[in-house]
């Protein structure tokens, strides 16, 4: 977390250059040196060295659009950023805020005469979530735990509502899903039915009703003799999804179980 061990961040406003400190307490040195830290995934968070900095929401709109669609041509982030004005008055809108977020936030942006975007150079956590899924899904030990654990963070800007935004969280939870799924079927198969448990039931954090998760849990715990555990989560699976959505999940008790299922409901 930017600041949590450090005194009161300084706060910068974008309605001027200078970053104005939260309270009283000694502002902390930040480096010009320093790499911007910038946090989508669970919401928005924006930092440099020590310093927390807070964003009014039109230049938080402006930095996350281009965060998640990477470099983008100024003439559709500013349709997407003020559909309803006119083309010229959203080019004037973009133009003013690109501006102001290059004055306050300087190195944070990228831009010449078309195009304009996140440096490079920015810890941007999304961006370092799609490198690692870009390799191999087949991880195991401690990598998998981690990709477990960056997976399951959370939400990409919850409480944003944005059209644009409502696509990438859409996105991002079907990257999430495939990614996790993918995951917790490779650490079944070679045995890990622990980190296959918790891989999938991340899925089932996201979407309580998928299928193929809860498959993915009812057999490892098969896979670690616990018969009993794998009964009632099938059992509670089943009556969820009949409540929800009114009718049995499309897999049956017998492709999990086997012909013995009957016999231990009796």
């Amino acid at each position: 977390m930017f600041g949590t061990d450090e005194p009161a961040a300084a706060i910068s406003t974008l309605e001027s250059p200078e970053i104005v400190p939260s309270a009283p307490s000694p502002v902390p040195v930040t480096s010009a040196r320093a790499t911007w830290t910038l946090q989508l995934i669970g919401g928005w968070r924006l930092g440099r060295g020590s310093v927390e900095y807070e964003v009014p929401k039109r230049q938080q709109r402006l930095i996350a659009l281009l965060a998640v669609n990477g470099t983008t041509q100024r003439s559709t982030a500013a349709r997407l950023l003020w559909p309803e004005g006119s083309d010229a008055q959203a080019s004037n809108c973009l133009r003013g805020t690109i501006c102001q977020v290059s004055r306050a936030l300087p190195g944070l942006l990228i831009a010449d005469a078309g195009n304009i975007g996140v440096a490079d150079d920015v810890d941007l956590d999304l961006r370092a979530i799609r490198g690692q899924l870009d390799g191999s899904a087949n991880v195991e030990g401690s990598a998998a735990a981690a990709r477990i654990q960056l997976l399951s963070r959370g939400e990409l800007l919850p409480g944003w509502y944005d059209d644009w935004v409502l696509e990438a969280q859409d996105e991002w939870r079907i990257m999430r899903v495939d990614a996790l799924q993918q995951l917790a079927s490779h650490l079944l198969d070679h045995g890990d039915t622990h980190g296959a448990v918790e891989a999938a039931s991340s899925v089932l954090g996201i979407d309580p009703l998928d299928e193929e998760a809860q498959q993915l849990v009812l057999r490892a715990h098969l896979a670690e003799g616990n018969r009993a555990l794998a009964l009632r989560g099938y059992a509670d699976f089943n009556s969820r999804y009949l409540s929800e959505l009114g009718l049995p999940p499309s897999f049956s008790a017998r492709e999990i179980f086997g012909r013995s299922f009957e016999g231990a409901q009796r």
